[in-house]
């Protein structure tokens, strides 16, 4: 299963250590992703709307999926703007 995470960026580091804590070690970074979400303000980098997010695309099986869900579930809570879609459908070429 595919997951795309966007993260507040102060946040990354602690994302980033949560991922290997439970054993997560595999991810690519985008590391400086701007836009305008549904559930926080605007992102985009300048003085009206300060501040980026990142972006992780995080590729899991197994019981990976509920460590990551986990880990997802507690960020969602706490960091805004943190938002994450999984694609079940995912072919590897």
């Amino acid at each position: 299963m595919l997951f795309l995470v966007v993260c507040s960026a102060p946040f990354r580091e602690e994302f980033e250590r949560s991922l290997l804590e439970k054993g997560i070690e595999g991810y690519t970074l985008i590391p400086k992703v701007l836009g305008r979400g549904g559930g926080s303000e605007p992102v985009m980098d300048d003085e009206v709307w300060p501040g980026f997010s990142v972006l992780f695309l995080i590729f899991v099986e197994g019981d990976k999926v509920g460590k990551l869900k986990e880990i997802l579930g507690e960020f969602s809570r706490k960091v805004k703007p943190f938002k994450a879609f999984a694609l079940r459908e995912v072919e590897v070429i």
